[in-house]
């Protein structure tokens, strides 16, 4: 009797271990958080995501950051919270074993593509319970180059006999497109950014709107500051006019 005894507690200890363990898990897997935006923003605007979700076991905090663009968020808030450069929208306490629901506010800053991670923890223990995470991209506002012969600003050349022609600005001067310009030689199509403003470009060839002025590739750069905008091509192979007949760029327009 007594070893039957013995074995009957040692069974209903574990039961009670393993329901213990069970009721934990459990109430773990019913903390989750899931984030719903816009995937494309227009530069200069105001936009947001909402975050919803439900708090199981100890879970009563959520943090969330806007990260440089990269392939994934870390698996855990501890891990993403060391990362450089990070930027907190949120840190809110959330009501144990409850649903929630919040909105968080963005402006379209910078023309790329962005990540926003967040977790939901323990904030006594930092233990991550769940996360989610999105990516947008905020893009300028559209200004194409203007059609070939009709520029709003003289085309000019760089030393290395690479050309800026096509221009179209909205409330800025040509002396300061020429500042602005001037980076496009060194960038080669990438992105760049001067005089305040942040300018992308994209590929252009044969089959363009303006492509009677080019040979080869080029690039038809979109520039933005705020409300001011200015749109122009660059590139090596400019075939409208000789490119040694063009006035030179100066770096300070």
């Amino acid at each position: 009797m007594h070893i039957r005894a013995t074995v009957f507690a040692t069974a209903l200890a574990l039961a009670i271990a393993i329901g213990c363990m069970l009721s934990a898990s459990a109430l773990a897997a019913r903390t989750s958080i899931a984030l719903k935006g816009p995937h494309e923003n227009k530069y200069g605007t105001p936009f947001h995501y909402t975050a919803s979700g439900k708090t199981g076991g100890a879970a009563n905090y959520v943090y969330g950051w806007e990260v440089p663009y990269s392939p994934a968020c870390a698996r855990s808030y501890k891990s993403e919270a060391k990362r450089k450069p990070i930027t907190l929208f949120v840190s809110k306490a959330l009501a144990r074993n409850k649903r929630f629901s919040f909105v968080v506010e963005f402006f379209a800053r910078n023309i790329a593509q962005h990540r926003f991670c967040v977790y939901v923890v323990n904030k006594r223990n930092g233990k991550t319970l769940a996360r989610a995470e999105t990516t947008w991209r905020n893009v300028a506002p559209a200004l194409q180059p203007a059609p070939v012969g009709s520029g709003e600003c003289q085309a000019k050349r760089f030393p290395d006999e690479s050309v800026y022609a096509q221009v179209a600005v909205t409330t800025v001067p040509c002396e300061l497109l020429e500042a602005i310009a001037y980076g496009a030689d060194a960038a080669k199509g990438a992105a760049y950014n001067r005089e305040g403003f942040t300018c992308a470009a994209t590929a252009e060839g044969a089959g363009s709107m303006w492509a009677s002025a080019w040979t080869g590739t080029y690039y038809a750069y979109g520039c933005v500051s705020g409300s001011r905008l200015a749109a122009f091509n660059w590139g090596a192979q400019y075939s409208f006019a000789p490119a040694s007949t063009l006035p030179l760029v100066k770096p300070g327009g």
